[in-house]
């Protein structure tokens, strides 16, 4: 976090790295100008896969909310929004934040999604591997997450990097058709 015009924002350096195929990704902070790609990229990545919070219909927010996100976002030191692109071609989003209270400020959530076409090449390590860095120079001692718990590839991901399961929720997600999904709650100490 660095010190800009009176208060504290994130300041997070662009960086690229080299995928499993051998292909550049470029990670960069968000920006207000992605506002309108961020919204149309959370309409398709939640009818891409059922481990989505939303149905795609759910998603109603508008570009002026999302570049407000983005503006306090930007200006929370100890909040990052990094997003992920691959020759060029935006390929998701990752990002953490934590809580005002006293007792909980040690602790931050953290989100993750890709679009399905840039599965299994490594923008998730990529994206995470960076967010969890950061989030422990910014002081948080733990990072936690909540993932469907038949989303294989996800899970393993995060048990890769260390994240540990700690509890479940049962019937967390109640689709259209009727049947249920439980979630994982997994944690990953930063310290």
């Amino acid at each position: 976090a660095v010190e800009k015009e009176g208060e504290n924002t994130m300041d997070h350096q662009e960086k690229t790295v080299l995928l499993k195929n051998g292909k550049p990704c470029l990670l960069r902070q968000a920006e207000e100008s992605d506002a309108e790609m961020l919204v149309e990229y959370l309409k398709t990545t939640s009818g891409e896969t059922p481990y989505m919070l939303r149905e795609p219909e759910e998603v109603q927010i508008s570009v002026e909310e999302e570049v407000d996100f983005i503006r306090r976002n930007r200006e929370d030191p100890r909040a990052l929004h990094l997003l992920a692109f691959v020759d060029g071609v935006f390929a998701g989003s990752c990002s953490f934040n934590g809580a005002e209270r006293n007792r909980t400020r040690h602790r931050c959530t953290v989100g993750i999604s890709l679009y399905r076409a840039f599965w299994g090449l490594g923008v998730g390590t990529a994206l995470l591997e960076d967010i969890l860095n950061t989030a422990g120079t910014v002081g948080y001692e733990q990072a936690e997450l909540d993932v469907v718990s038949t989303n294989a590839p996800a899970v393993a991901l995060y048990q890769k990097l260390g994240f540990e399961t700690t509890g479940t929720i049962p019937r967390a997600f109640k689709y259209k058709d009727g049947t249920y999904a439980d979630f994982l709650f997994m944690v990953k100490g930063l310290t």
